[in-house]
């Protein structure tokens, strides 16, 4: 199964950058407008402010006020002003323009008629013509006006008072818009926070089943938003995990009990097979001794047929024999714990092999004793299931080993042979019941598959353990005992 990590950044923290930055942004946006609108209007103020001091001086013109008063009456709350007469003279404030450069120009009135534009009295060139102001400069801070009296009127409007405005403004927005983030910030945290609650519990409650309280639930009382799908989802998903649960439960006890069914079964079946295999065998070998004291054709046919019987009925007797042993593993097999000399069984099962089977060499190596606590009916099945599998499958000729040796607190006992061996992926199989290996370890060889299972069941009765290793051709069978009787 391709597993691949779910990205898992902060939520809060997530949520919290998300509301600030948009209202950053917001704020940033706000302030801007209102800077440019306030400096737009401040600048049309003050044109306006312009505009209407022209007029005043238009007014006072007309009205034949003297040029210096019209200077005194114009200038003043801000707005200074200098006023160049037809004939040269300069009134009013001497560091402003006199020739309306730099000074946006208002259209001049219309000519007299008869002429061009008049000039200064007593001749010369006449004054040069001011150039209208673009459109856009229409709310410039300082104009340059003609009056009635073909006098040139500067006014310039004084724009620090508004510059320090505009300035403390901009101060006081960025000040609040640093408060307001700042309170944003804080509020945004505790609402998130509130509002995370929720997956808070639910955490709280799969922390709590992990911890074995599999009825918790969450219960959301509005499973048609978010968090309320979310929280109905982890409940059903928890209810359906309960029901397997349960069903793997109820699964594994009826498994358990069918197993120990199965076993009193085969238990009882071999306690009854006994007594008619017994009957069978006695009845074959009655008439092979008959047949064996009567010369003659059928003599012989009734011989083989009970020879016949005869194998068959040993071979059934071994398999209800195994039967029992199984159970008797299964049930807990009664151990009878005993001093005794591991080198001394050894050498009577090989003497035993060696008698059932003389084509094979048989061979005991390792110490001339090895004292150890066991149960030595139960080591001597052990070593038969073990050599009577390596004799089945050694080829005559061959040769079967038995190898003692021993470690500080256990006996090791290798029973190994020359035969095809076993293969790697088949050492642990070859210990489950009813398991032969195809093509050489066939059921005509006379295996049930029941040996080496019930061989590793007493091994592990004696407090050991039976392996089969790979140690180059042949098989190889260890079985470890403990030297004296096990603690537990």
């Amino acid at each position: 199964m391709t597993q691949t990590s779910t990205a898992t950044p902060s939520l809060r923290r997530r949520l919290v950058l998300a509301v600030l930055g948009l209202l950053a942004v917001l704020v940033t946006l706000l302030g801007v407008s209102v800077d440019v609108v306030m400096g737009v209007q401040a600048r049309r103020d003050l044109h306006d402010r312009l505009m209407a001091t022209a007029a005043r001086a238009d007014s006072l013109d007309r009205a034949g006020v003297a040029p210096d008063q019209l200077v005194a009456q114009t200038q003043g709350g801000g707005i200074r002003a200098r006023l160049i007469t037809p004939d040269g003279h300069s009134y009013g404030d001497a560091s402003l323009p006199s020739n309306g450069q730099g000074v946006l120009t208002p259209p001049p009135p219309p000519s007299p008629a008869g002429g061009g534009p008049p000039g200064p009295p007593g001749g010369g060139p006449p004054p040069k013509p001011p150039l209208p102001p673009p459109p856009e400069q229409a709310t410039a801070t300082a104009i340059t006006h003609p009056l009635p009296d073909r006098s040139l009127l500067v006014l310039v409007a004084d724009t620090t008072a508004t510059t320090v405005v505009l300035g403390q403004l901009r101060m006081i927005i960025i000040v609040s818009a640093l408060l307001v983030l700042l309170i944003a910030s804080a509020a945004a945290t505790v609402l998130i926070r509130s509002a995370m609650r929720p997956l808070d519990r639910l955490t709280a409650v799969a922390g709590a089943i992990t911890a074995g309280d599999r009825g918790r639930r969450l219960h959301p009382d509005r499973p048609n938003t978010e968090l309320g799908r979310a929280a109905t989802a982890f409940d059903n998903m928890l209810d359906a995990l309960e029901q397997s649960e349960h069903r793997a439960r109820q699964s594994a006890t009826d498994a358990a009990d069918a197993e120990k069914a199965t076993r009193q079964f085969l238990a009882d079946a071999a306690h009854e097979l006994r007594t008619p295999i017994a009957g069978i065998q006695a009845g074959a070998e009655r008439i092979m001794t008959t047949a064996s004291q009567t010369a003659g054709a059928q003599s012989d046919q009734q011989r083989h047929r009970a020879q016949l019987v005869l194998t068959e009925t040993r071979r059934a007797g071994r398999l209800v024999a195994d039967m029992l042993d199984l159970s008797r593993i299964d049930n807990g097999l009664h151990i009878d714990w005993q001093a005794c000399d591991l080198a001394i069984i050894a050498d009577q099962e090989r003497d035993r092999a060696e008698m059932f089977s003389p084509s094979i060499t048989i061979i005991r190596t390792g110490p001339a004793t090895l004292p150890i606590l066991t149960d030595p009916q139960r080591v001597a099945q052990i070593l038969a299931n073990l050599t009577e599998n390596a004799r089945r499958y050694t080829p005559d000729g061959g040769t079967v080993t038995i190898d003692l040796s021993r470690t500080a607190s256990r006996a090791e006992i290798i029973v190994s042979d020359t035969g095809p061996g076993v293969a790697a992926a088949e050492h642990e199989r070859i210990f489950e019941r009813l398991v032969r290996l195809d093509a050489a370890r066939s059921r005509d060889h006379g295996g049930a598959g029941l040996g080496l299972p019930i061989a590793r069941g007493l091994a592990r009765a004696l407090g050991g353990n039976l392996t089969c290793v790979p140690r180059g051709t042949g098989a190889h069978f260890l079985l470890s005992l403990p030297l004296s009787r096990p603690t537990n």
